[in-house]
């Protein structure tokens, strides 16, 4: 079985995208099966920014790495722990996942569980955009 790991020149620093179609659903990854941290869950594109990455790099890095999209107009959505949220507009292009992830899907506001870490930061973008 194939794990991965926090490669050494990772710090502890966390950025994640919430990333905002034209129907007001936001974008999640499901996480392949052999990731050591809460695998086959659905995620949020993002990552660990790089020991003396500036924290938007690192971002737009992580969201490409894994979805190959291009994000753009990031803006801060709040904090969590070691985790910084952003909501991310990007222009309309294919999403191709990293072998990181097993999938993705598009979830309406009404599917998303209020409860949930990254499902609460998407609730909160989804508000931030509509006000």
């Amino acid at each position: 079985m194939i794990r991965v790991k926090i490669v050494p020149n990772d710090s502890r620093n966390v950025a994640k995208a919430i990333i905002i179609d034209s129907d007001k659903r936001v974008l999640f990854l499901k996480r392949s099966d052999y990731v050591d941290k809460f695998a086959g869950e659905w995620d949020l594109p993002g990552g660990h920014i790089q020991i003396g990455e500036e924290l938007m790099a690192g971002l737009k890095r992580e969201v490409k790495e894994e979805t190959s999209l291009e994000v753009e107009e990031c803006r801060f959505v709040d904090k969590l722990e070691n985790i910084k949220f952003f909501v991310c507009s990007y222009t309309d292009q294919p999403i191709k996942i990293s072998h990181e992830h097993t999938g993705f899907r598009f979830f309406n506001e009404d599917d998303l569980d209020k409860n949930g870490k990254f499902e609460k930061m998407a609730i909160k973008a989804l508000e931030m955009i509509n006000d």
